[in-house]
């Protein structure tokens, strides 16, 4: 073999290997896992006592004594504290010194330590029959207290029911109504004839408003503008001046505003009867403790039997009273309000058809004729100065009439 022939090893061929598959180390490693998961339960099962698990007997605790705390009424070894230490002086007597300073011209011997006399028995001297303030009557409505002219705060249990804008008006039981309960109570002794005065379109003027409900007497009965803003509150005010409240529905007439505070919400001639209906039970959610309505205008609504109806049964459903103030004819109101048994009257009229002391004068004197043939008239007035001081003055001379002044309620209720 020659140097060109030179031995070369043959070339070696890559062999493939299979490695295990990623699947089969999951399986491998998630059987191991629930098996050491099982093996505690599996060993409990063959080999545990199911009676181990249950819990049986009881252990008593002793209680823990509180600490006891000795005060000179337990223990009379203990001092007694001195409550006047820092008032009195040793040796000083506090029924001398309180008889010297409440009454230095009794002697001390003959008072007792808050003062009083004393007999010579030492048997303290009650005061005389005579001294003794005489109790005073209360007069209580559902449980509230009231004076000889307050009126109970309102509302009254029982006489309210929920509708869609709050609360309204409602009969309760026992034959209880808002115009029975909420009335100002009148008993006439003296046998005249009796006379009524409304004065309305209040709580728009906060002034006026107020001299209303101060300056004149309980038996006038006063009536606010429904739409009016704190309602409620003004009718507190007059019920706690003795004051029995009716509100003021605004009426479709020949005048009518549509731009005036409250118009959007008045009962309209050309309204649907479920759109008056609404807005009826708008006007009377927004305060309690009136007795009745009146109308503010309403020569056009109150004339047409055909909306009035539906408005006159809610009414008397709600357990209140109806009063017009007699400015034009209602022909077939009366007819109307008797077949749904709604209490009503019709007024005298307006007694200020314009704020001038002279008409004023001579409509209060008309009505005082019309009262001495006893058909109980209940005038109705307007919330000027000019009305509240004519007609605070013109009642004080009603007895000399032989007339006396009555709530306007008294004159729908029968």
């Amino acid at each position: 073999m020659n140097a060109a022939q030179t031995y070369q090893k043959p070339a070696q061929r890559r062999q493939s290997v299979s490695l295990p598959s990623r699947r089969k180390h999951a399986a491998i490693a998630a059987l191991s896992f629930c098996t050491l998961a099982a093996l505690p339960i599996i060993c409990v099962s063959l080999f545990g006592n199911p009676a181990d698990a249950q819990s049986f007997g009881a252990v008593s605790i002793i209680p823990i004594a509180e600490p006891t705390v000795l005060s000179p009424l337990d223990d009379e070894t203990l001092p007694a504290p001195d409550i006047l230490a820092s008032e009195l002086n040793a040796g000083e007597n506090p029924t001398e010194i309180l008889a010297d300073e409440t009454a230095p011209e009794v002697d001390a011997l003959e008072v007792d330590a808050l003062g009083n006399p004393i007999n010579r028995d030492n048997t303290p001297e009650l005061p005389s029959v005579e001294t003794l303030p005489s109790p005073s009557k209360t007069i209580l409505i559902d449980g509230n207290a009231i004076g000889p002219s307050r009126l109970a705060p309102a509302p009254f249990a029982g006489l309210t029911q929920a509708n869609q804008y709050g609360t309204a008006p409602a009969k309760g039981p026992n034959g209880r109504t808002p115009l029975n309960s909420y009335n100002r109570p009148f008993t006439d002794t003296s046998g005249k004839k009796t006379v009524s005065i409304i004065i309305g379109g209040l709580g728009v003027n906060r002034t006026v408003t107020q001299q209303a409900i101060e300056s004149l007497p309980p038996d006038i009965t006063l009536s606010f503008a429904a739409h009016t803003t704190g309602l409620q509150d003004w009718i507190n005010r007059a019920r706690e001046a003795g004051h029995e409240v009716m509100i003021e529905i605004p009426m479709d007439s020949q005048s009518f505003n549509a731009a005036e505070p409250g118009a959007d919400k008045a009962l309209l001639t050309n309204n649907s009867v479920s759109e008056n209906l609404r807005n009826m039970d708008w006007l009377l959610s927004r305060g309690q403790g009136y007795f009745g309505v009146i109308n503010y205008n309403g020569d056009n609504f109150l004339t047409r039997a055909d909306v009035t109806a539906p408005i006159l049964g809610k009414l008397a459903d709600s357990g209140i009273g109806l009063i017009t103030d007699g400015a034009f004819s209602t022909p077939s109101l009366e007819a109307l309000s008797g077949s749904v048994n709604l209490p009503y009257k019709n007024g005298f009229g307006l007694i200020d058809p314009e704020p001038s002391g002279d008409i004023i004068r001579a409509q209060l004197n008309s009505l005082a004729s019309a009262a001495l043939t006893d058909t109980k008239p209940i005038g109705v007035g307007f919330a000027y100065p000019e009305t509240i001081n004519i007609v605070a003055d013109w009642v004080t001379d009603l007895e000399a009439q032989s007339l006396i002044l009555a709530p306007a309620s008294h004159t729908v209720l029968k």
